[in-house]
């Protein structure tokens, strides 16, 4: 898999073989060219990274930091090392709970979300950065599912916008005005 913007565009990262699986390049242009005025110095928080893919991204294409969550960070890990990216990133190894409770207390303008499909994840993670005000006033939650996935969000946040790409969809999420 390629970087598809930004400075580190057409470099390599790896992904795991098993369990996980990355935004598609096509996937990760389009989330990009919707998002791309609220990257650059942006602090985002990736949770279930996976490989880093959406996170390495915005770093890439100008947002000062990333706060990675990942189970498994091995891949991760490796990533942010190849691409010498150990100064504007955190790795927090533990699930999304744990995780989110580990940044309590701290904010974020961009917060992507790419759970297994169909586990409820979405809606979970959600209202976990709800509960713990993890989003910044004009903050955006990208969150990426399944097509047939629904959930609700909570009252504090609304649906701006969602894009289907085959059997993913994208849906963004801000706070209500």
């Amino acid at each position: 898999m390629r970087i598809v913007g930004g400075r580190d565009k057409g470099r390599r990262i790896k992904v795991s073989r098993q369990g996980i699986r990355p935004t598609k390049a096509l996937v990760r242009e389009a989330i990009f060219n919707i998002i791309r005025k609220r990257i650059c110095d942006a602090e985002i928080l990736d949770i279930f990274a996976g490989s880093g893919a959406l996170g390495i991204e915005a770093v890439s294409r100008g947002a000062k930091s990333c706060v990675f969550v990942e189970k498994k960070p091995k891949i991760l890990l490796l990533n942010i090392q190849n691409l010498s990216l150990m100064n504007n990133t955190e790795v927090i190894k533990s699930d999304f709970r744990a995780g989110c409770r580990r940044v309590k207390g701290k904010k974020f303008d961009v917060i992507f979300l790419d759970p297994p499909y169909n586990r409820n994840y979405v809606q979970q993670t959600i209202k976990l950065i709800s509960q713990y005000s993890l989003l910044k006033e004009d903050g955006i939650i990208v969150a990426e599912h399944c097509t047939e996935e629904e959930f609700d969000v909570p009252e504090n946040l609304s649906k701006i916008k969602e894009r289907s790409y085959g059997d993913t969809a994208v849906t963004f999420i801000g706070t209500k005005e």
